[in-house]
Formats: C-alpha cells, structure tokens, sequence
C-alpha cells in the first residue's frame, strides 16, 4: 500500500484564512516605505481574481515565481527574494491552522506499519514551504515527498499531477503497483476525481457528508482517524 495525501483541509485544517494579515506583515517589512497598505491590499484583491482565472482554467499561479515580481514592478524596488521559512511564515500568517491530534496518530500508525506516505497539494506556495509547515507541526518527517501545484503549474484534477505523484511513488516503492495506491483528500472535484482518472484508489474525507453522486469515491470516511480501518 502507498498513501498519497492532499494537504488543505485534510493534513492540516484552517480555523480561519486570511490572505491580507500575510499580505500586511510582508508590506511592514518590505514595502512600508513605497505604498500604503490599502494600495497593496487592492493591487492584491486584482491579483486574486487572476489566481481564479487560472485555476478555472486548471492553471496554477505561484506566489514566490510569479506574485511577487509583480509587487515590486507596481511599487517599486527590487523583488523580494523570500527565503522558504519567509513563505512558510506569511502562509501560517494567513491561515489559523489547525492539526487533529488523530491525524499524528493516524500518520504514526501509518508509518509503524511502513506504509510510504507522499503529499500532492494545489497551492501557489512552494513544496519546501508547505512541509516546512508540516515539520513544524511535527509531521513532516513521515513523508517521502510533497509536491505543490506552485513548482507543477497545474492543478489537480490534472491528470499529469497526479501522474507525477504516482510514477515516483511506484518508483521508490517497486514492489508495490498501482493498484495499492491511495489518494487521500477531501474535495471531491479535485481529489475523488483525479484519483479515478488516474486509475487509483480514493479515499474522500468526506467531512461535509456530501453525496458521492457518480460513486467514484473507493472509501468514504468523515475523520481522517477513519483511515485506519482501511489500512
């Protein structure tokens, strides 16, 4: 068995999210001097609305690579060159993350029984980041890799993100087939559904107790702690 998990809302929850408290405190140490704050929340808010664009047409748009250069061409300045623990801290800036006390247990038994476990995430912030994230929650260690939809271009549901995950997956683990892989997560459009079109198993954390109206989902549970009954 392999387990391939999604980060948002089924590693890590989010109590509340806010782009603008990253935004501010990135504006206090870098741009305080060039703009006021409102021009950068604005400019950020147009910025946004191209980020739906791109996701609507299944495209990524990277925060660090793509983002940022264009702050310092609309203010000024050089672009900001954002170390990985700068991006981590203005991702945990934005969101109130929030870890299940289930789900570190659920990752030790996983990893009490050998079970390679990867990460696949849709996020405009860089791999290194988000685990950096993980590690300071202390469960980064239990993973092989994590990929972000930042350094892919693409979004899940795509097919060749997934593709990614998998032939590297099936390369580290060659005793294992494609079969025995499965892909964790909890949004239905994009995870349930990459995961069938990939031709892998799924297991929806369906915590919404949503309809699986196409009967796609391989496994439904409501917690991640679920899990277990399956592994």
């Amino acid at each position: 068995m392999i387990l391939i998990f999604d980060y948002f809302g089924t590693l890590l929850s989010s109590r509340s999210m806010d782009f603008n408290r990253g935004l501010k405190a990135f504006w206090e140490t870098y741009y305080r001097d060039k703009c006021q704050f409102e021009e950068m929340k604005a400019y950020g808010e147009e910025l946004f609305e191209e980020l739906l664009l791109r996701h609507k047409d299944g495209y990524e748009y990277p925060f660090v690579a793509e983002e940022l250069p264009l702050y310092a061409k609309k203010f000024g300045g050089d672009v900001v060159p954002l170390s990985v623990e700068e991006e981590a801290d203005f991702l945990m800036r934005c969101n109130d993350f929030e870890l299940e006390s289930s789900t570190k247990d659920l990752l030790a038994k996983c990893s009490e029984k050998d079970i390679p476990m990867y990460v696949l995430s849709n996020s405009g912030f860089r791999g290194e980041a988000l685990l950096t994230i993980l590690e300071r929650f202390g469960i980064g260690k239990y993973f092989i890799k994590l990929w972000s939809s930042a350094e892919f271009g693409r979004i899940k549901p795509c097919r060749e993100f997934f593709e990614l995950a998998i032939s590297t997956a099936l390369a580290d683990n060659p005793k294992e087939i494609r079969e025995n892989i499965i892909f964790v997560g909890d949004m239905y459009d994009t995870d349930v559904i990459g995961a069938h079109a990939s031709g892998i198993k799924s297991c929806w954390l369906n915590r919404k107790d949503g309809e699986d109206i196409d009967k796609l989902a391989t496994y439904s549970i409501t917690t991640l702690s679920g899990l277990s009954d399956i592994i």
